[in-house]
Formats: structure tokens, C-alpha cells, sequence
């Protein structure tokens, strides 16, 4: 056997020959339930900013400047009509139209001013007048848009009133079977309008009976038992203390046509806005996981964390909503056409900025430094996030965020290699797909320390597939769709039981990056086994 001094890294006899061992891209993404002695392969200890792919893993892209607010960006809502497709941004005090901004550094004229919140939700809602979307805060008069005009809708506004309820009163906004629901503020109420209407004498719909544990009614959705609307559809009404009454039927004022199926226990919800909807199953992110209601309605709230989206996470998921308890509300997005499910985290001053994502097709998650994620929607297929610094950002483009570059470091978990001894790493292989040419560094951890060396510079634009600028072998002459293996060695130092090896890159280009990682192989020799 060989033995290692671990102060120089060099062995004290004779060089054992070296061998090789693949670590496959982390396709499972960050995993933080997992044996650090047995661990299941292509998962990751870090996976920031890279992708979780159904190959490897792919360097994220970045965020363009697309418009400018008067304060934080606290709500973003599309209007989507098919010719007069719109995005809406609100701060705390305006709504604006961001749809085609003159320029993203100066703020456009507001819509709608005089409010005091920017804490919205919101619903479209088509009826025979129209196409409308309807906006409440539960502290304004509710706004509602019928394409062209916005209107502050109460007992005395015209043509369209709601009496019975005051709508500054009114926090959130869903609807079911045709009719829109509401929920009041500070209490255990909802409030529902008559058929195919926006406008009408609101009926109270009272729940204190129903819930248990107290707090306040949150929000309310539709869940589907198909992939869509249908017959099958019930109505979820959900509290602050994560307690959901699930109704069914279609007029509440008729106890022969609406009836409670049950009352179930989650988590509590993060945040009004803080679930999505993935066919008719809706998921919602609590401080225990983020549960889909499915498995919620059948297995009580401890049995339901194995079919938790969060699962592969738990440990990191439980680590952020504790440290930021307090701090403001999450906030969720699912982007279909990209498989990316994006969770907006509260942000704070010594706290580190990210955002969580997903594959929605795999599960696999992955974090995104950088993302102040404060809203999030998705307008004509692109993805926009709205920030604390009051701007909104076009996701997913260009290779910088905004004017920042940004490091992406991955690394694979921990292996023994299936051997007792102590092994010293001596240099590990990027094997990738990219479009054009990148700079990168290599390194190697050892013994489940993570050590990321300093951040290597960004590289510059280049005019990769330019005759007379290009790379020879390295510009794309045929296709801009091409993809060429990069295969490369780098000399590492790192001596252990168990060994993780890591690339790091830095973006800063105004063109979209395009790498994805394939497989990293350490070469290795073996010493002694230690004690």
C-alpha cells in the first residue's frame, strides 16, 4: 500500500497506478436527504446556477432589464386576450402597464395610483360583457380591467358595483364554477358573486364553524380531479394555519348543491401566492414541504412529507423557511414549455439572494443565486421576476444578470468509490456539450468538506461562427444549433476516504450561454486504509 502525508499531499512510497472514476452529472439535482456513506448516484452537493437536465446539468442563463417601477415590484398579472395580450406590474402604491416599456430605466405612467398595497391577487374572468381582470389587496377598492379601462369597483361605482361586502376588504381573489370567490381579510369568511358575473350583491360564505385551529382564511382554489375544468372540480379553502375545507357542488346558498367533503391538515402556507397548479393537482409550499393537495387529502400531515415536490430537499427546505420567518412571503411560478417550477424566496440584507427551481419533469432542484424573486409570472411563454430594487427582469436570456456577472459551481456528492482506503486526487475531467467556447476551472473536495476555490473571471463576449473572429475549432461554422464535446483535464490536489470533484464557471456575457454538463472523472491513486 501507499501511504499519504496529509500536510504535503505527497505519498511517502513507491506511486501506486492511478485509476479513473466517472461521476455522472447530477441529473437528480441537490439532494439533502440522502446517506452521506451510501449515497444514491447523480446528485449534488452544490448546483448553483446550473439546471437540472433529463442529461446532465445546464448552465443557467441570466436577467434583462425590462422595466422600471417607483418602489419594490410586489405583484406582476397578465392579461391575455389572444390580440391584446398584457403584463401589469404593481409597487405599493401603482399599477403599471409593462407590456412595452419606452425604456427600461425610467418609470412608464402609472394605470391606476392612490393604492396602498401591493399585495395582490388576482383572477381573469370572462363573461358575456367581456374579458376582465379582476385585482384585490384587501386595503384598495378592487381594480378591475376590461381590456382598455381600469375601474375601481364598490357599492357605488357604475356600471359595476358589488354590494354586501366592502372590497378593500377583500385579500384574494379565485374562481369556481363560474363564479368568482373572494376571501376577507382577517377573518374566517369568503364571499362569492352570482354566475357570470363580476359585479352583483356578494353573499357571505362563513367557515368559522369549520375550521378548528383559528387563524384567518388565506386563499382558495380550484382542484381538479382531471387534468382540467370539469364536473369533477371541488373548491379549497385554505387558513393561515394550513387547515383546507374541500367543498363540492356549485351553489353555496344550496345545501342540496353544495356539501363538505372534508377538512385537512398542512403545513402552514407560506404566502397567498405561494402554490401553483400542474394539470388539476395543485401544490402548495408550506413551512413543512411543498405538498401537492392530492396526497394531502389522503395521507395526514407527518405521511405526506415522502410525497412531498420537496423531498430531495427537506433538510435545505426546512433551513430557509426558518431563516426567513418573518421576513415576507414566498411566492411560486411553473413555466410548462421550460419544465422549470421557481420558488421566490424572501429576501434580506445579510441574507444570501436565490431563488430554488425545479424540473418539473424530474423533480430535481437546483438553486439560482442572484434572484431576488420578490414576483413572478409568466407572460407570452417568457418568464418575468419583479424585485426588491424595484425593477422587473426577462428571465432565462442573455449570459449576465442584468450588469452582474454571476458564478455557477457544481458539485457532485460525496463517493467512497466502493473502496476503504484513503485516495489522493490527482487531476479531474470536464467531459460537456457546448456552442461556443468557455472558461472553466476544475477542482476536487474531499471528506464531505466543500471547499469552492475563488471565482475564475468572466468571460468576454465573443464572436464565435464570425469568419475572421471565430476560433478555429471552436466556432460553430454549419449550424447554430450544433453542439461539440469539450473534453479536458486540469490538475487537482485533494486527499481522502471520499472525494467530490467540482467545476466552476463565470458568466458575463450579453449572449445566451449554452453548456451543459455531461460527466466529471477523477484520476485517483489509493493509499492505506486509515482508522
Amino acid at each position: 500500500m501507499v501511504l499519504f502525508d496529509r500536510r504535503s499531499g505527497r505519498s511517502s512510497l513507491r506511486q501506486q497506478q492511478s485509476q479513473t472514476h466517472t461521476f455522472p452529472a447530477p441529473r437528480r439535482g441537490l439532494i439533502r436527504n440522502d446517506s452521506f456513506a451510501v449515497p444514491q448516484g447523480e446528485g449534488a452537493e452544490v448546483m448553483d446556477n446550473y439546471f437540472p437536465t433529463t442529461q446532465g446539468a445546464r448552465l443557467r442563463r441570466g436577467l434583462r432589464r425590462h422595466a422600471t417601477l417607483a418602489g419594490d415590484v410586489e405583484y406582476l398579472a397578465t392579461y391575455d386576450s389572444g390580440t391584446n395580450d398584457q403584463i401589469y406590474a404593481a409597487d405599493g402604491t401603482a399599477i403599471y402597464n409593462i407590456t412595452s416599456p419606452a425604456d427600461p430605466d425610467v418609470v412608464p405612467t402609472a394605470d391606476v395610483t392612490g393604492q396602498t398595497s401591493g399585495d395582490y391577487s388576482s383572477v381573469q374572468f370572462t363573461t358575456s360583457g367581456g374579458t376582465f381582470l379582476v385585482m384585490v389587496n384587501g386595503a384598495d377598492d378592487e381594480q378591475l380591467y376590461d381590456g382598455t379601462v381600469w375601474d375601481a369597483i364598490n357599492a357605488g361605482s357604475a356600471p359595476i358595483s358589488i354590494t354586501g361586502v366592502s372590497t378593500s376588504d377583500l385579500s384574494f381573489v379565485w374562481k369556481f364554477k363560474s363564479r368568482l370567490f373572494y376571501v376577507q381579510k382577517s377573518s374566517l369568511s369568503a364571499w362569492y358573486l352570482p354566475v357570470d358575473s363580476v359585479g352583483g350583491a356578494a353573499a357571505e360564505f362563513p367557515l368559522g364553524g369549520v375550521f378548528q385551529r383559528g387563524g384567518t382564511l388565506l386563499f382558495g382554489v380550484t382542484w381538479s380531479l382531471d387534468a382540467g375544468d370539469g364536473l369533477d372540480d371541488v373548491c379549497v379553502f385554505v387558513t393561515t394555519e394550513g387547515e383546507m375545507a374541500v367543498y363540492e357542488g356549485t351553489d353555496p346558498a344550496s345545501a342540496s348543491t353544495w356539501s363538505l367533503v372534508g377538512v385537512y391538515q398542512i403545513g402552514r402556507p407560506l404566502g397567498k401566492n405561494a402554490w401553483f397548479r400542474a394539470g388539476g393537482d395543485v401544490a402548495i409550499a408550506t413551512d413543512d414541504a411543498i405538498v401537492p393537495i392530492s396526497a394531502s387529502v389522503r395521507q395526514d400531515r407527518g405521511a405526506v412529507q415522502a410525497d412531498a415536490i420537496t423531498y430531495p430537499i427537506e433538510e435545505l427546505w426546512r433551513e430557509t423557511v426558518d431563516e426567513r420567518k418573518g421576513l415576507g412571503a414566498f411566492n411560486m411560478q411553473l413555466w410548462y414549455t421550460e419544465t422549470l417550477l421557481l420558488v421566490g424566496i424572501p429576501s434580506s440584507t445579510g441574507l444570501e439572494t436565490f431563488c430554488l427551481v425545479s424540473n418539473s419533469r424530474t423533480g430535481a432542484w437546483a438553486k439560482y443565486t442572484g434572484w431576488d424573486v420578490n414576483a413572478v409570472t409568466v407572460f407570452l411563454d417568457r418568464l418575468y421576476i419583479g424585485s426588491t430594487n424595484n425593477r422587473v427582469y426577462e428571465a432565462n436570456v442573455t449570459g449576465i444578470d442584468d450588469d452582474v456577472t454571476y458564478s455557477a459551481v457544481l458539485v457532485p456528492r460525496f463517493d467512497t468509490l466502493n473502496m476503504s482506503e484513503e485516495k489522493q486526487a490527482l487531476s479531474v475531467r470536464l467531459n460537456a456539450l457546448r456552442r461556443a467556447p468557455v472558461s472553466f476551472q476544475l477542482f476536487c473536495n474531499a471528506d464531505w468538506q466543500v471547499s469552492v476555490p475563488t471565482a475564475i473571471p468572466a468571460d468576454a463576449d465573443a464572436g464565435a461562427g464570425q469568419w475572421d473572429v471565430g476560433l478555429w475549432d471552436s466556432a460553430m461554422w454549419d449550424s447554430a444549433e450544433q453542439r461539440v464535446r469539450l473534453s479536458d483535464w486540469r490538475t487537482v490536489l485533494a486527499n481522502g476516504y471520499s472525494l467530490a470533484p467540482g467545476i466552476q464557471i463565470t458568466s458575463g456575457r450579453t449572449t445566451q450561454p449554452d453548456i451543459e454538463v455531461i460527466s466529471l472523472e477523477v484520476l485517483y491513486t489509493l493509499g492505506e486504509v486509515t482508522g
